[in-house]
């Protein structure tokens, strides 16, 4: 469960055109492998040796005879000649593109490179495969438009629309995975991160011995889960930090001993305007502040953010300022330079049809989840709450499936992997999902102080270079029977509650996130900045994109 982008791009950016797609379109036939071509320009790997096609599939698989629809399929050919099997790694969201593994092949998992052809499958709906948008232009009434764009788009689908969803997708897996082996049989392994983690459990459902192992990364749960959850998901997971803070010889200096009861005091007196009135800094976006930096892993500023609105001093609220102009009024986002997102790198139909159809078990009242975020630490923003819920009236309860909302039991060899400070999918659900496992070769590994995403998401010292997520995925890919070895986990990096020094002066106007004189940053300052110290803003830039690019 991602940030929402909403562009416009023409396609002729791309460098790709449908000509271009149409030239390498697979049949529907399970026995006949992809006619493989050119990439889009977003799926294409940086040394560009991956190959696309698109496939064709039915839209309702009860109706193979009937209506299909395109899904883009991607495979990069395993370095070694002999190749150890295939990965088929899934994504999030749900309604966000496929591409984003593209573009790691070069760095997170360059370990699978060598030995395995990695497949990427863009969902359907999303990307480009057949994609779902609303036809109308957004403006005015927002409950009107979603409308205006729910009725239009099942005109033209009909029930249809509602194909597009989890076990759609999932049976499209099977399918490609079988269509990849026509002519090479090679062992297979499924790996799916956060919604990527449902679709893979839905795909043991629908084909329970598609696969040789799955490998679940921030497990969202097929039932008692929900976005409505959100808040207080971030909140339970802020304990969690607090713990840790209190731990940290830096942290617990500056925020006490019980530092969660230190940030809630403050934070009632802020809310009630009573202390600090002066920074820029109000409850929504000190709220979507600790949203945003806890499900980006920023506790170097998070922390000092709390820190200085407590002392309140003239130099916090410049320091303050600084930050809140680098992050809510787009400052940063101009240092670095960042273009809008391709149009067809989420899709909102698809995501509001799966969250409000699929991943709705729980459910929490916008009165409810209004006064919860009266004194809660984290919540988000009010404006998108509004929004969530008119989704939700429109999208739905329009379809309900034999799978949704029940457990998942299957016998295919399974690693599942979740953070304890992962906000969006709590390591909670994880201890409770561990409950369905089978059999003995299906495990559960959990990472302290590690956000979202464990294989992106876990440096460590280890003597490959690797995440360490990445490094345990591998050692069960290399014996699915056995217990994959985690000693990397002792060698995690963790949290760093101190800011490097250019990264503070860059967010917070001075070398010392939690003290010393803060100056007024401009663009024009931190431009300079950046281009006297490239080094130094390019060892910067992951932090400064995480608090940057949503």
């Amino acid at each position: 469960m991602y940030k929402v982008k909403l562009a416009l791009l023409c396609l002729s950016v791309f460098g790709y055109s449908q000509a271009a797609a149409h030239s390498n379109a697979s049949e529907y036939n399970r026995y006949v492998n992809f006619n493989w071509g050119k990439c889009p320009s977003s799926f294409t790997t940086p040394d560009k040796r991956n190959l696309c096609s698109f496939a064709k599939v039915p839209v309702n698989w009860d109706k193979p005879n009937d209506k299909q629809i395109d899904i883009l399929v991607s495979k990069y050919p395993a370095k070694s000649n002999q190749p150890k099997g295939q990965i088929w790694f899934l994504q999030g969201g749900p309604g966000y593109s496929a591409s984003f593994y593209a573009q790691h092949y070069d760095t997170t998992l360059a370990q699978y490179t060598q030995d395995y052809d990695l497949y990427i499958l863009e969902h359907r709906g999303v990307g480009w495969s057949t994609h779902l948008e609303c036809p109308n232009k957004p403006g005015g009434d927002y409950q009107q438009y979603q409308q205006s764009c729910y009725d239009a788009l099942h005109q033209k689908w009909g029930d249809d629309l509602f194909h597009f969803n989890t076990t759609g997708a999932a049976q499209d897996l099977a399918y490609s995975i079988d269509k990849s082996r026509a002519t090479n049989w090679l062992p297979s392994y499924v790996y799916g991160a956060s919604y990527g983690t449902l679709w893979a459990q839905r795909f043991t459902q629908v084909a329970p011995q598609g696969a040789q192992a799955i490998i679940l990364d921030s497990i969202v749960p097929s039932k008692g889960f929900s976005l409505d959850l959100w808040d207080e998901n971030f909140n339970y997971i802020f304990s969690g930090l607090a713990e840790y803070c209190n731990a940290d010889p830096l942290c617990q200096s500056k925020l006490g001993n019980d530092s969660e009861h230190t940030v809630k005091t403050l934070l009632n007196k802020v809310y009630s305007n009573s202390h600090c009135p002066q920074t820029k800094f109000n409850q929504d976006s000190l709220q979507a502040l600790s949203t945003l930096l806890m499900m980006r892993s920023v506790e170097g500023a998070l922390m000092p953010t709390y820190y200085r609105l407590a002392r309140c001093n003239s130099d916090d609220v410049i320091a303050l300022d600084n930050l809140h102009q680098f992050i809510f009024e787009g400052t940063g986002r101009k240092l670095l330079e960042l273009q809008p997102k391709p149009k067809n790198d989420f899709s909102q139909v698809l995501s509001s049809l799966i969250v409000h159809n699929e991943i709705s078990q729980e459910h929490r009242s916008l009165e409810a989840r209004l006064n919860y975020c009266k004194d809660a630490v984290s919540c988000i923003p009010k404006a998108l709450l509004y929004s969530r819920y008119i989704q939700k009236a429109v999208w739905g309860n329009k379809y309900r499936s034999q799978f949704t909302y029940t457990d998942v039991h299957h016998y295919i060899p399974t690693l599942m992997l979740n953070g304890d400070l992962d906000p969006q999918t709590p390591h909670s659900y994880a201890h409770d999902f561990v409950r369905t496992f089978t059999n003995i070769n299906q495990r559960y590994v959990e990472f302290p102080q590690i956000p979202h995403a464990v294989i992106f998401e876990s440096p460590a010292d280890t003597n490959t270079g690797n995440n360490c997520g990445v490094d345990v995925m591998q050692s069960f890919l290399n014996n699915i029977w056995q217990q994959p070895n985690t000693d990397c986990i002792a060698k995690l990096h963790g949290l760093n509650f101190n800011l490097p020094p250019f990264e503070s002066t860059l967010l917070f106007g001075t070398e010392n996130a939690y003290d010393g004189s803060a100056q007024v940053m401009t663009l024009d300052s931190l431009t300079r900045l950046r281009d006297a110290h490239p080094e130094k803003f390019s060892a910067a830039r992951d932090t400064l994109m995480r608090v940057s690019d949503f």
